[in-house]
């Protein structure tokens, strides 16, 4: 079948095998891209992925070495029980998790059996994704073995990345590794062709499809040692892939890892990580101000203290100290304070009223505070309580309630 023409933003790009990682997809010119609109197009070009911008949509096509082609017995399922059978099918003819796969059905071939392709879902998701994000349309991907031409009694080889893809029927191939070296080449090529041919009828001939011209002289060689007459061409567009590998995606939510560009968040994360530390920065030398400032208060509260009482041996707390000096020379000198005993009992028993007598069930003084207890049915309910913390606070006092229902309660000097 002819393949029809690229418009104009439209690409077919040979994708490199997963071996060469991610790195293929970053400013290295590791893809095969056959573009269309331009002044030659249909022209292989090695490109890389940001210098296919301005793209619209692409065809991919995946290495065969990352595709695997089967053809199991299949239950007769369609649909989402389909999907579900699928991995329990072809684990057996897999060397990794059949779970970590995108597993695609294709044609059904006859008795039972069905074409099924299999490659890695995570090399797919960021695979696909990669153009995605650069907002190339991503139309289909086929494997390599299935995208090359077909005709009946004759094979086709693509010379692609280092590696062969080797279409043997209309859905029948495999893939191997050629690498660079032209002897190398030779062997792979014989040792594939061998490997399929004992399976298959011998074909008439060879269809040879390349990047460059380097694999010329290793497809004469291996023509010859085999018997096989060699016709060699430049990589074709494909018409179709066989298969399209886009069915086996997850579903839209199980993409968001390969929809994350990290490359695209290296400026704000460095604008949050320097914010971040600013911020630290800020904070400790505010901490290292107010110790500062925490100390000079500290030493000055303590020299007022000195001044005053000389005579201390030792200086813990200075106001604290400084109150309990003021209130000894205060009691030795027969004047009473706003924090004793009788000036607050009088406060208090002001702020009671007539009836503060019957309302006190005890009261205790300790540390410039009333412990009061209260006769229960005098503070029963809140608006009673409301009542007397309005009268102290009149009386500048502060009461305290221990609790909602406790009768007990601290009464001291409004700070």
């Amino acid at each position: 079948m002819a393949a029809a023409p690229l418009k104009r933003g439209e690409a077919v790009v040979w994708l490199p095998p997963r071996s060469e990682g991610e790195r293929a997809f970053g400013t290295e010119a590791h893809l095969l891209a056959i573009r269309g609109g331009g002044p030659s197009p249909g022209r292989i070009e090695r490109v890389s992925l940001d210098g296919l911008e301005g793209t619209g949509s692409v065809r991919l096509v995946f290495d065969p070495r990352d595709v695997v082609l089967l053809s199991p017995q299949v239950p007769a399922l369609t649909g989402a029980r389909l999907a579900q059978a699928l991995p329990n099918v072809v684990e057996d003819a897999l060397l990794q998790d059949a779970s970590a796969c995108a597993i695609v059905a294709g044609a059904t071939l006859g008795e039972g059996r069905r074409l099924v392709a299999v490659v890695d879902r995570e090399w797919l998701e960021f695979t696909v994704g990669a153009f995605e994000r650069r907002g190339m349309r991503v139309r289909s991907a086929w494997p390599a073995q299935l995208a090359l031409p077909w005709t009946d009694g004759t094979w086709s080889i693509g010379c692609v990345h280092g590696g062969l893809a080797l279409r043997t029927g209309a859905h029948d191939g495999l893939g191997w590794t050629a690498g660079e070296d032209a002897d190398f080449r030779t062997e792979a090529i014989v040792a594939s062709l061998e490997t399929a041919l004992a399976g298959s009828v011998r074909p008439e001939s060879l269809d040879a499809w390349v990047d460059d011209a380097s694999w010329q002289g290793p497809l004469e060689r291996a023509g010859a040692r085999l018997g096989l007459p060699v016709r060699v061409s430049a990589l074709p567009i494909p018409a179709t892939g066989g298969v399209d590998l886009l069915a086996g995606r997850a579903a839209a939510g199980r993409r968001m890892l390969a929809a994350f560009d990290a490359r695209a968040w290296r400026v704000p994360a460095a604008l949050a990580a320097a914010c971040a530390i600013a911020a630290l920065a800020g904070l400790n030398l505010h901490w290292a101000q107010l110790s500062r400032e925490k100390a000079a208060l500290r030493a000055s509260l303590e020299a007022t203290f000195r001044g005053a009482f000389p005579q201390a041996q030792v200086v813990v707390d200075p106001l604290l100290q400084m109150n309990r000096n003021v209130a000894a020379l205060r009691a030795r000198s027969g004047q009473q304070g706003a924090e004793d005993a009788v000036p607050l009992l009088a406060r208090f028993g002001q702020a009671l009223g007539a009836g503060g007598v019957d309302a006190l069930a005890a009261v205790e003084y300790r540390d410039g505070r009333l412990k009061v207890r209260f006769q229960p049915q005098r503070v029963d309910g809140r608006a009673a309580r409301e009542q007397l913390r309005d009268a102290c606070a009149r009386s500048g006092l502060r009461l305290q309630f221990d609790g909602e229902r406790e009768p007990t309660a601290t009464v001291g000097l409004q700070s």
